[in-house]
């Protein structure tokens, strides 16, 4: 049964190392819903995080690929109910939403969100929180009929584990 997986690698800052982990989903067939690279917290070190939904024995294998690619420090997949998970989003609406709710610090507080740019003909709000919260409010903007344009960053993460215990557990694994 498909659901969905995170992957996060470990990597050194080389270039070309996007293109061969995403050609392990690739070869799989595996549809990639969101990706995020960024600097880790130790230094030239990034951290790719890879959201997809596949079976637990197709992301097992994903991984195992992964991990096979030379500048790949560590590969492991989970649930996201097991990593401390956030999206953000912004939403580019009609200017129309603020002139019928009135304040505009009101409107802000109702959606649980910031507005970072207004003018006359849109405001663009910003909102943090899970898949699902960010999903919500972009559907309600749609009925409302005042979205003009979205864009979210896919999940962001981190380990419930320090990353450090984790690279520091990886040590230990490969002197066995």
């Amino acid at each position: 049964m498909n659901k969905e997986y995170i992957v996060i690698a470990l990597t050194e800052n080389q270039i070309g190392v996007l293109n061969r982990i995403t050609g392990c989903y690739l070869r799989r067939k595996i549809n990639i819903e969101s990706l995020k690279v960024s600097e880790s917290s130790i230094k030239g070190i990034s951290m790719f995080v890879i959201s997809a939904y596949t079976t637990e024995e197709y992301i097992d294998r994903v991984v195992q690929q992964i991990r096979n690619i030379i500048d790949v420090i560590e590969a492991r997949y989970y649930t996201p109910d097991e990593l401390i998970t956030q999206e953000i989003a912004l939403y580019k609406v009609s200017s129309k939403m603020v002139e019928s709710n009135g304040r505009i610090d009101a409107l802000s507080r109702s959606l649980s969100a910031r507005i970072i740019e207004f003018n006359p003909a849109y405001v663009v709000i910003e909102k943090t929180g899970t898949r699902a919260e960010i999903e919500q409010l972009r559907d309600d903007l749609q009925r409302r009929g005042v979205l003009q344009e979205f864009t979210r960053s896919g999940s962001v993460v981190l380990h419930r584990a320090p990353l450090d215990d984790l690279l520091h557990d990886l040590g230990e694994n490969t002197m066995a």
